[in-house]
């Protein structure tokens, strides 16, 4: 995914999510033209699922959902996954999905972690924010914005997700 295809969808994330959003005036803009996010990689995951449960019918289409029977990360947050639960709500549009994980782990030094993604998207490409609930030298991302972009096999066996860090300007 290019990088901006990734802030644009943070930004409809963002816009979506209710969160106030700050509407700088032209000056400030101005100020701020030539500063742009960056984002650096967290991790890469790779989550198996067990079977889908059958559709449950929401307003507007229907409700999926997973249980995530494992799985591994690997970068600055490295572990392994042992369990979770996957929910995706498909539109009848069949155009835009909303998606949740939610998994369970131990990092590779031994301290216990959940992981949080909610996302929306397409089918195809799914971006969205990851809270990180963990200890120790890694205690800091519980208060940093983390984006996902995740992506679900076309066996629908398995999800490759990576977590990008949104870093100080």
């Amino acid at each position: 995914m290019s990088f901006v295809r990734l802030l644009i969808h943070f930004m409809l994330v963002l816009l979506a999510s209710g969160l106030p959003v700050d509407i700088r005036s032209p000056e400030a803009s101005e100020k701020s033209a030539g500063s742009k996010p960056k984002l650096s990689q967290l991790f890469e995951a790779r989550i198996s699922l067990g079977a889908f449960s059958s559709p449950i019918p929401i307003p507007g289409g229907q409700r999926i959902v997973a249980k995530v029977e494992g799985g591994t990360l690997k970068g600055t947050l490295s572990g392994t996954i042992s369990s979770g639960i996957s929910v995706i709500d498909l539109f009848d549009n069949g155009q835009a999905i909303m998606s949740s994980i939610r998994s369970i782990g131990t990092t590779t030094d031994g301290l216990p972690f959940l992981v949080e993604e909610t996302g929306v998207g397409s089918p195809a490409d799914n971006y969205g924010r990851m809270m990180v609930s963990i200890g120790g030298n890694l205690a800091r991302l519980a208060n940093q914005f983390v984006i996902a972009d995740a992506e679900l096999s076309s066996d629908r066996k398995s999800v490759a997700t990576t977590g990008y860090v949104l870093q100080d300007r």
